[in-house]
Formats: C-alpha cells, sequence, structure tokens
C-alpha cells in the first residue's frame, strides 16, 4: 500500500494521523468533510481509507456506503468516538474492513495496518494462482514478466544495486518501486532522481546538494536527494543521461559511500539504497566512450529487462479491459466494454509508446465514447486504421528487441555456448550477462 486518504474533521486526529501514516511509507491525502473526501477518492484512488464515522455533512456510513459503490479497489477504516456495536457491525456488513473507536492509541492501529498487510499477501497469491500478477501498478499474466518480477522480489531484501532496463513506458519507475516496497527499507524514503530533465549542474546539486554561494543563484544550503532519501533508496532514472564529470562522483559515492556537496570539500556519508533505470544501452555507450566502463559495472550487479508491450499479446487484453473500468468509474463514464473488433485491434497494434501508451489511449478513448461498448470507430484513427501486415516490423524495434532476437536465435542453432559466442564475436563472459539480461535460456 502507498497512498491512504483520511476523512476527518477534527484537525487534531487529521494531523496525527498524517504523521503516523507517512511514517509507514504513505502518502496521504486529507479531507475534512464527506464530499471533499469522496472527490478525493475518485481523484487518487487510494489503497486504503480512514473514515470517521461522524461527519460535518454526511454520515460515515452513507459516505462508506458510495466508497464501495465506486469501484474503487481500497480499503476502509472506519473510526468514530460514537462507538456502539450495531454501527460497528453495519460499517463491516457493507464492506469496511475494521472499525477503530476514539481515543485510540498507535499499537491499535499497528495491528491493524499488519492485518491489512497479510490481506494484502492473500489477495496477491489468490491473483498468482489464477495466473495474475497485479501489485504495485503493475498488472500482467505474462510467464516472461512474472519470472522478470519473481527475480526482482529475491533481489529486493538485498543491498545490491538494481539496473532495470526496457523501452520508455514498459514499467521501469512502478518497478523500482515495488523492489523498494518488497525490500526491508520501505517505509524510509524512495526519492527519484531524472538524470535526464536537469543540465549537467543541476543535475550534481540535485543529486549532492550544495552549500549557500557555491554558484549563481545558490542563495542558501541545500540538502540533495541521497541526503533526503537516508535510511531509503534513490531511484536513478534515465541514469544513462548522467555527464561523464557527474558520472565520475556517482562512482566514488558508490564505491566509498561518501560525496561532496558543490561547494563544500567535506567528505558526508548517507545510508541509501541505488536502484537505476535506463531505455539505452549501456554497454554500447560505454564502447562509443559516454558512459564509464566502470560505473557501468558497479550499476549492473543485477540488471532486469522489462520486454515491450507488443511481445506481451496477452497483456494487451487484461491491460485494456482493466483501464477501461478504472478510467470509466474516475471520469464518469456508463462505457463497459470493448467490441469484438476494437479489441482485436488493440491486440494486432504494436503499441511503440507501451503500456503508457495504451493506458493514454484507453483514457482517451473512454472520454469521448457515447456508448456503452466502445467499437473501432472510438479508437484513434491509428490504431482503427493499423495494418500489421503492411508495416515494416523492425520499425518498432529498439535496438535491445533486435539484439535479443539475434542472440536467442545464434544460441538456439550453435551446439554449445563457447561457439555462440564465437559466432556473435562477443566473448562468453560478455554472452552470459545478456543471457542474464534478456533472461534467455
Amino acid at each position: 500500500m502507498t497512498k491512504a486518504l483520511i476523512i476527518d474533521d477534527d484537525v487534531n486526529i487529521l494531523t496525527t494521523l498524517e504523521l503516523y501514516l507517512e511514517d509507514k511509507g504513505f502518502d496521504v491525502v486529507k479531507a475534512t468533510s464527506g464530499e471533499e473526501g469522496l472527490r478525493q477518492l475518485r481523484s487518487t484512488s487510494p489503497e486504503l481509507v480512514l473514515l470517521d464515522m461522524k461527519l460535518p455533512d454526511r454520515n460515515g456510513l452513507d459516505v462508506l456506503k458510495e466508497i464501495m459503490a465506486s469501484g474503487i479497489k481500497t480499503q476502509v477504516l472506519m473510526i468514530t468516538a460514537y462507538a456502539t456495536i450495531d454501527t460497528a457491525v453495519s460499517a463491516v456488513k457493507m464492506g469496511a474492513f475494521d472499525y477503530l473507536p476514539k481515543p485510540f492509541v498507535p499499537g491499535q492501529l499497528d495491528l491493524v495496518l499488519e492485518r491489512l498487510k497479510r490481506f494484502h499477501r492473500m489477495e496477491v497469491e489468490i491473483a498468482t494462482l489464477k495466473g495474475i500478477f497485479s501489485e504495485g501498478g503493475i498488472l500482467t499474466r505474462n510467464q516472461r514478466m512474472r519470472k522478470i518480477l519473481q527475480t526482482a522480489r529475491q533481489a529486493s531484501d538485498s543491498e545490491a544495486i538494481v539496473l532495470i532496463s526496457g523501452e520508455s513506458g514498459t514499467g521501469k519507475g512502478l518497478l523500482a518501486r515495488l523492489i523498494h516496497d518488497w525490500s526491508p527499507r520501505t517505509g524510509r524514503p524512495l526519492v527519484t532522481v531524472d538524470c535526464a530533465a536537469l543540465q549537467e549542474s543541476l543535475l550534481e546539486s540535485d543529486l549532492f546538494g550544495h552549500v549557500k554561494g557555491a554558484f549563481t543563484g545558490a542563495l542558501r544550503d541545500k540538502e540533495g536527494k541521497l541526503k533526503l532519501a537516508e535510511g531509503g533508496t534513490v531511484f536513478l532514472d534515465e541514469v544513462s543521461e548522467i555527464p561523464l564529470a557527474v558520472q565520475g562522483k556517482l562512482l566514488r559515492f558508490i564505491q566509498h559511500r561518501e560525496f561532496e556537496r558543490v561547494g563544500d570539500p567535506k567528505p558526508h556519508t548517507v545510508d541509501v539504497r541505488i536502484i537505476a533505470a535506463t531505455n539505452k544501452d549501456l554497454e554500447e555507450m560505454v564502447r562509443d566512450g559516454v558512459f564509464r566502463e566502470d560505473l557501468y559495472f558497479r550499476l549492473n550487479v543485477l540488471e532486469l529487462f522489462l520486454p515491450p508491450l507488443r511481445e506481451r499479446p496477452e497483456d494487451v487484453t487484461l491491460l485494456a479491459e482493466h483501464y477501461l473500468k478504472q478510467s470509466a468509474r474516475l471520469n464518469g463514464k456508463a462505457v463497459q466494454r470493448f467490441s469484438e473488433e476494437a479489441m482485436v485491434r488493440l491486440q494486432n497494434y504494436t503499441w511503440p509508446g507501451n503500456v503508457r501508451e495504451l493506458i493514454n489511449t484507453i483514457e482517451r478513448t473512454v472520454i469521448m465514447a457515447t456508448t456503452a461498448e466502445l467499437n473501432i470507430g472510438d479508437l484513434p484513427p491509428h490504431i482503427a486504421n493499423f495494418n500489421p501486415s503492411a508495416s515494416s516490423e523492425t520499425v518498432f524495434k529498439s535496438l535491445a528487441e533486435i539484439e535479443r532476437v539475434h542472440i536467442q536465435q545464434v544460441i538456439s542453432h550453435a551446439r554449445s555456448l563457447d561457439e555462440a559466442a564465437r559466432v556473435l564475436g562477443i566473448d562468453p563472459a560478455t554472452l552470459w550477462r545478456k543471457r542474464k539480461k534478456y533472461q534467455l535460456d
């Protein structure tokens, strides 16, 4: 669980619960009335709702009824100073997970959250038995994806650096969040550094921090993302975009766990785990001299390659139906399903923008829909008119995908892995890393 909504008109209760839940790793949203709470529910889709029984504009049971009818997958904890057995039973019968009377102590909340975690694990296990992985925003029934996620879960308990590679839109950020949430560091910060969004000087300051007067515009001391993530995880998104000068300083931190703020020669230490992501081939960048080889080897302790959506055709239907229901609910639309012809077009399309493109497409289509069933005419023209037989298949393939397919073909025809390495023109150790990266047998 990562998002929590508190609906209560008592300011002290709001503040207390906010601090408590944030310390447990939740992103917290607050509301002081039933109507405001329902608006926040629809816009944020929280995994946990703490709902006061007595609100200034609504009865808590009425709000609970609307939450249950919304279709948003959430667990509701009723909180009230007006505790009676009757209202407790009514709330649970209507779908509340549990009931907590005021005043309460942190230990009581600890017990409820522990029960919620156990319940959540049971839901995950049931979905797994059905052949579907659904957690942390990642939804798949693809066997290759599930194998990668299993590897990620195993690695989450360690302190190893994880490098997540794959095309844009495949879910690298979601996987980084999952690894953090599965790890012993869950409850501590997960801090993202967008390495592609800042110039070299600003990226260095954003990562390591700076002191007042270090450069023009440095009007006060600033803590960097490394320090802000103390005890938690730093996610280096698009790590390939880090300039060479900053790469050296990052390497020093990884090796010695110390860094210097811009304008401050004093070394600082911090306890964080590093997860990095890239949509580029770092080995090729090393050969081109634009990425340090020693940093690459430090980052590539465990590489997880997320396959593009076009290689997971069984997930297109699963994801399309899931996001249709979610978008219809959030936008108040009566759309219920895809026609058979529309679903075929979605399955035939190659999705160069991957899951992110599919989500945006479904949301746009639902918003513009005028009937309960989405037909071909409701789809964007480039998808509705897409003809896979008339398209050049390689146009939509990344270099990594072409490399993966080629290596697999060579391995399947070679008499041994040593022979495959000779044919490919690489040493056996590099072939081993490539097989590990692409999950090749």
